[in-house]
């Protein structure tokens, strides 16, 4: 099978392609993943690393998209001969010089100094953030996917204290979470090796986190990181609707690095989609406040229909002049730079029985 992505055409050998994580398989394309590899197209072309290694090569798209589409230098690294074999094929009819190693990821990142290092396994990061942290230049990048949301959202609370020594509630508010648990690991493992990270992007989707992380050395640094990582209660954050519950160790500090976004999305890249560039630009919000508003616990605790978001995010603004915006965590949830009981109130004037 071919199919176009960006400005490239790749061969697949699978007939069928299914949407979802899918199964760890020859020449390994996921669909889903589209708007993760728009926006590390994006982001590459504005940081403009010296070369760039994806790590888990599958059908080689990530690599080939990031040279025909910025100009950069790329690796790609893949243990599975078979895979080689497709991505070679890949890299032959679109024309593009880039370097293939079948060889496994932790031989080719501890051997060669990239500056952009793409960590994008059939499942959790935690076994190779450490060799990426270590090996990645001073100063460089590296993006992580992550697809153990299991572990991440606390649905399986065993696997969460035992992969990220962490405990979180299975809630609505999962994927902020979820998103914060990884980023207090990374930076947590960060500062053991006395770096510092700065989250660039952050984001949910489908089945998997996304972060790009800027990575620099210094102990000092690596310290004030460690300010940014703390347990809380939802109950305090945002108030009674959620039980007074401890969760973390959670990063608490910015998700995103608006500069860099805000370049990215002015970009004119052609094979980079308008709607994955238009969720971009929507993600600097989230950082608006810790954790958002979900008008659907509110409703279940108030005993009130949800309003309509429109309506809320306009009496919000008329009577705080506070600015609300609709989050990517969920459809029904608002990032509002107010306090919980300011919200509340609100929130109960307009919302019906």
């Amino acid at each position: 099978m071919i199919i176009r992505e960006g400005l490239s055409q790749i061969f697949i050998p699978d007939e069928k392609i299914l949407p979802g994580p899918g199964t760890k398989r020859v020449g390994f394309y996921n669909p889903d993943q589209v708007l993760n590899r728009d926006i590390t197209v994006a982001l590459v072309n504005a940081l403009k690393p010296h070369n760039y290694l994806d790590g888990f090569g599958g059908t080689g798209i990530r690599g080939i998209r990031v040279t025909r589409e910025t100009g950069i230098n790329s690796v790609i690294a893949e243990i599975n001969r078979k895979s080689v074999e497709v991505i070679e094929r890949n890299r032959r009819e679109n024309e593009v010089d880039l370097e293939i190693r079948n060889e496994p990821f932790e031989s080719v990142v501890s051997r060669l100094l990239f500056d952009f290092i793409d960590v994008d396994p059939y499942g959790s990061i935690v076994p190779y953030l450490d060799v990426a942290l270590t090996h990645v230049k001073n100063g460089g990048y590296i993006g992580l996917t992550a697809t153990d949301l299991s572990a991440l959202t606390g649905s399986a609370p065993k696997k969460t204290a035992r992969r990220y020594g962490a405990h979180v509630e299975n809630d609505r508010l999962r994927h902020e979470t979820g998103i914060r648990l990884l980023l207090s690991y990374v930076a947590k493992r960060a500062a053991a090796l006395d770096k510092h990270i700065v989250p660039l992007v952050s984001f949910w989707r489908s089945h998997y986190y996304r972060t790009i992380i800027k990575v620099s050395n210094g102990a000092g640094r690596a310290d004030e990181d460690l300010m940014n990582i703390r347990t809380l209660s939802k109950h305090e954050e945002i108030g009674p609707v959620y039980p007074n519950s401890e969760e973390g160790p959670l990063w608490t500090g910015p998700m995103i690095y608006n500069e860099v976004v805000e370049k990215s999305c002015k970009q004119s890249l052609e094979g980079i989609g308008a709607k994955s560039l238009q969720f971009l630009q929507t993600l600097p919000h989230e950082d608006a406040r810790l954790y958002f508003f979900e008008t659907a616990d509110y409703a279940s605790y108030t005993g009130k229909s949800i309003p309509r978001l429109d309506r809320l995010i306009e009496s919000l603004k008329d009577n705080l002049g506070t600015v609300a915006w609709r989050t990517h965590f969920s459809p029904t949830g608002l990032k509002v730079n107010a306090n919980h009981s300011e919200f509340m109130r609100i929130f109960e004037e307009i919302a019906v029985k």
